[in-house]
């Protein structure tokens, strides 16, 4: 089998599993061999202790972990996360959003050094958010953190799992992010696959608890460029 033709691993959490919707994971990744993770979990277990299993349980090297609420636009889609991996090898994440300065605990902050484009869906209307305005192709722009409604991972180059410190549903990305650039692995963001996220995130008081705790954390590495590394 070459290289270009190996599955990979799609993990996703839920509340409830769709069969519709991992039918159209199924269709858009299209791999027969593609290993589909769906644990459901109404809000017992963190998205952190989710995804640790998922790193587990997963059998191929290249792990995808996605939102439950997204619209693939991009067909075929394992042969280009295969290449991306294959074309740079020494990257150990990829993702389709991000930013290249950490400053505080909302990456959004700095908008001038955001990249990546994904679409919204918000009260009915569709939207496009180009982050950046170049397209790159099969080139991957560094940068310190994705975002986690999709988050590509080679197994074999990161060096930490999610962090279970963190509770709920928020901020499980962008600790694992950091922790792993800390530690010297690559983080980059490709425009090669298109998106569209059935909702926008909405900060509640789970998201503003973990923002404290991930500021007290990391404020000490503030802020954080891909300069640096």
């Amino acid at each position: 089998m070459s290289k270009n033709n190996l599955p990979v691993s799609v993990v996703i959490s839920t509340r409830k599993i769709d069969d519709a919707y991992l039918k159209h994971v199924e269709k858009m990744f299209s791999h027969p061999k593609t290993q589909i993770l769906i644990y459901e979990n109404d809000g017992v277990e963190s998205l952190t202790q989710i995804y640790n299993i998922g790193l587990k349980d997963s059998i191929n090297d290249i792990v995808v972990f996605m939102h439950d609420d997204l619209i693939l636009e991009t067909s075929n889609i394992t042969p280009k996360i295969v290449k991306l991996f294959e074309k740079h090898s020494e990257y150990g994440i990829i993702g389709i959003a991000g930013t290249d300065k950490l400053t505080s605990g909302v990456w959004w902050n700095n908008r001038e050094n955001m990249f990546g484009v994904v679409g919204h869906i918000h009260e009915g209307k569709r939207h496009v958010n180009h982050y950046s305005k170049s397209v790159f192709n099969d080139v991957l722009k560094d940068v310190v953190i994705v975002d986690g409604l999709f988050i590509i991972v080679h197994k074999n180059r990161i060096k930490k799992e999610f962090n279970e410190e963190f509770g709920g549903f928020h901020f499980y990305d962008i600790s694992f992010c950091v922790d792993n650039l800390l530690e010297g692995v690559k983080i980059g963001v490709t425009t090669k696959i298109g998106l569209t996220h059935k909702s926008i995130g909405i900060p509640n008081k789970q998201w503003e608890k973990n923002k404290l705790f991930f500021e007290a954390i990391y404020e000490k590495h503030f802020p954080i460029t891909v300069d640096r590394f």
